[in-house]
């Protein structure tokens, strides 16, 4: 049900939710590239689906880098939390800053809230605030499933960096203990960089993480 494309000079992941009935949800669009764009209408195909709607956790440039061609292309304009509205706006003095090329970013729909049940096809993704590497950061938890769509909080090993504009370690630190670790330990975390890991695995054997899985060192890694 979650595809993965892999985008852009950051080396984000894209995740195209498959519906099943030939619709798909978009999250955090970081297609940059030509050929990343023509990858993500492969996959389109080979599902034969099309994306109805773009969901973001957080507006970090590399997180929204194809923004621009998705509305564009499907007419679609991303949803995100009110309180990233900032972050957003500020992806293409970010990318100025990089040297990296990045197109002007659409409007954006301010109206994604915690708790809010956002449906993809037969399944709902529940959307739980996880603010602390972007003040309005959200994850999209499947529970029927047993996954969640991350963003930058929580890594395979690591967790989001907090040096950023906007973020704030006590906030990251909350948001881990409260909203992802909370959730069940076979619960497969996609995050917005690298590989899929489980919550049980981070409470684990995180670095940044003591061995009882109520703890963040200060330290900021990725994202």
């Amino acid at each position: 049900m979650v595809h993965t494309l892999t985008c852009n000079v950051f080396g984000e992941q894209t995740y195209v939710v498959d519906h099943g009935d030939g619709s798909l949800t978009v999250v955090d669009p970081g297609m940059a590239s030509r050929e990343e764009r023509e990858a993500f209408q492969g996959l389109c195909a080979s599902l034969q689906a099309q994306p109805v709607q773009v969901l973001l956790t957080h507006g970090h440039l590399d997180h929204v880098m194809g923004c621009q061609w998705m509305k564009d292309t499907y007419g679609l304009l991303p949803r995100m939390h009110p309180l990233d509205k900032e972050t957003y706006e500020r992806g293409p003095i970010a990318a100025q800053m990089y040297g990296v090329p990045m197109d002007p970013l659409p409007d954006v729909v301010l109206d994604v809230v915690p708790g809010e049940r956002v449906t993809c096809g037969a399944v709902e993704l529940e959307v739980r605030f996880v603010p602390g590497h972007a003040p309005g950061h959200v994850a999209f938890v499947c529970h029927e499933h047993g996954w969640t769509l991350g963003g930058d909080v929580l890594f395979q090993g690591s967790i989001g960096r907090t040096d950023l504009p906007g973020s704030h370690a006590p906030d990251l630190v909350k948001s881990i203990e409260t909203q992802l670790f909370t959730l069940p330990d076979d619960m497969v975390v996609w995050p917005g960089h690298g590989g899929p890991t489980t919550i049980g695995a981070e409470k684990q054997g995180n670095p940044f993480v003591n061995a009882a899985g109520s703890g963040l060192l200060q330290r900021e890694a990725e994202g």
